[in-house]
C-alpha cells in the first residue's frame, strides 16, 4: 500500500497579508501584503488566481481551504486570509521540488 500524502501544517498568516496556498506536499505558497495586491487591480481574488495560473502553467481557481468549492472572484479579501489556489485534480499540483524551479 502507498502512503498517503503527509501535509505540513500551515502557520498563522501575518497581519496585512494574505496567503496563497498553490501546492500543499511539499508546502510552496506566497504570502503577499495587502496594500500591495490593493495597489495593483481592482479585483484581488481574480488577481490571486492570476499568480497561481502564472506560477504553475495550470488553470485554476480560489478556494478558503484545500477541499471546499471555488468561491467567487469578484470579493475582496480578509486580512490574514489563507487561500488555495485549486485546479481540478485538487489543490495545485504535486510537483517535484525540481520542477518547480525550471
Amino acid at each position: 500500500m502507498s502512503n498517503p500524502p503527509r501535509f505540513e501544517p500551515i502557520e498563522g498568516v501575518s497581519l496585512g497579508h494574505v496567503r496563497l496556498v498553490l501546492v500543499r506536499d511539499p508546502l510552496f505558497y506566497l504570502e503577499i501584503p495587502l496594500n500591495i495586491i490593493c495597489s495593483l487591480c481592482l479585483k484581488p481574488r481574480k488577481y490571486l488566481v492570476f499568480l497561481g495560473w502564472c506560477i504553475l502553467g495550470v488553470e485554476g481557481g480560489l478556494a478558503e481551504s484545500h477541499n471546499s468549492e471555488q468561491m467567487e472572484l469578484d470579493g475582496a479579501l480578509d486580512d490574514k486570509g489563507l487561500y488555495y489556489y485549486v485546479t481540478r485534480e485538487g489543490t495545485g499540483k504535486y510537483f517535484s521540488a525540481p520542477s518547480l524551479l525550471f
